[in-house]
């Protein structure tokens, strides 16, 4: 039984102060997970998973100025083979990547931006040569991105969530070839820009 998992975030936060403040931030989240359960010969089992959550936040603050954004993803992967003789492989592979991105420039021509893409890619392969058994193996992703932008002009919203699941399992009578292949791509992005700044009314003027 092999079991490999990896995890990175970055986080990054750019914030420059005074009464026109730019603000600029940045996150984002990267897993890749490997779970491969591998049963040959004689009588007797084997099992592995995988489980990795991930979550952070940012927020900033200026001159009535508020950039706001989330991340959040859980990532399940759990396979078990069962047989006598033979041989019995599950091989489970995920990749998950985010990332999420803010900017607001103020100023007579005010510009506010943002973005954010989700990417999650599942692998999920049963297979069973001779002897006597079964195998089953599921996987599954759930994760969502938020962002907000608040300015003296208005609201922008963005927010995207995505869930993702696999499952295979096999059974079989001696001497029999089994195999099941799953494959699960998802690609998810989302952009907002704004031009144009927030211009206060003139005060009414009586004679």
């Amino acid at each position: 039984m092999l079991r490999g998992f990896s995890l990175s975030v970055a986080v990054i936060l750019l914030l420059s102060s005074g009464a026109l403040a730019a603000i600029g931030q940045a996150e984002g989240f990267s897993i890749g997970a490997l779970n491969i359960v591998q049963r040959v010969g004689g009588a007797g089992w084997a099992e592995g998973g995988n489980l990795a959550i991930v979550g952070h936040s940012q927020k900033a603050y200026a001159a009535g100025t508020a950039a706001i954004q989330k991340e959040t993803g859980i990532l399940i992967q759990g396979a078990r083979a069962v047989g006598i003789c033979g041989a019995i492989k599950i091989l489970q592979n995920a990749s998950v990547d985010g990332l999420q991105s803010q900017l607001v420039m103020p100023g007579k021509r005010g510009f506010q931006a943002q973005g954010q893409s989700l990417t999650v890619g599942l692998d999920n392969v049963v297979r069973k040569t001779g002897g006597v058994g079964g195998a089953a193996g599921a996987q599954g992703f759930v994760g969502g991105q938020n962002q907000i932008l608040v300015t003296p002009g208005g609201t922008s919203v963005n927010s995207q969530f995505v869930g993702a699941a696999q499952f295979a399992s096999v059974s079989a009578h001696p001497g029999s070839n089994v195999v099941v292949n799953n494959s699960l791509d998802v690609q998810m992005g989302q952009s907002q820009i704004v031009t144009g700044s927030y211009v206060p009314p003139k005060p009414h003027r009586y004679p």
